[in-house]
């Protein structure tokens, strides 16, 4: 399968989806991603579709990319890569943030390796149009 010609441009326009964005940026952050996880669900379950169609790009930048059981697996598996000096990203829907918040304490607690980092990527969903609650960050406030 040929990898899609838009994630090799160095250079230029390109369109993409959001999802393909958050991929994009991932192969060219300065220093590299090592690890792209996550539990798929609406609106960040294209990230996943997207790694999965650069599946050969992927493996040939080092980069591995495995979906979890749940969040809390795939926070995991982030918290093991900050500890050995790696860079992660993981990707889930807002209502699973709960699933993975003792993950995310915990290897906030344990910290990182000076080489090593993660980014969380949470899917809102303002409209409610596919999880079980609305949410939106860019509206939410703390108490």
């Amino acid at each position: 399968m040929k990898v899609d010609p838009r994630f090799l441009h160095q250079e230029g326009l390109e369109v993409f989806t959001g999802n393909e964005l958050l991929v994009k940026g991932c192969l060219e952050v300065a220093g590299g991603t090592h690890l792209m996880t996550g539990y798929p669900g609406s609106p960040v379950s294209g990230f996943f579709d997207t790694a999965e169609e650069l599946g050969e790009l992927l493996r040939e930048k080092g980069v591995r990319a495995a979906l979890a059981n749940n969040e809390a697996h795939a926070v995991a598996m982030v918290n093991g890569s900050q500890m050995a000096g790696l860079r992660a990203v993981v990707a889930f829907k807002s209502v699973g943030a709960h699933v993975g918040s003792d993950a995310l304490a915990l290897g906030n607690l344990a910290g990182a390796h000076p080489e090593g980092g993660a980014i969380a990527i949470i899917g809102d969903d303002p409209w409610s149009e596919s999880t079980q609650v609305p949410v939106d960050s860019l509206t939410s406030a703390s108490i």
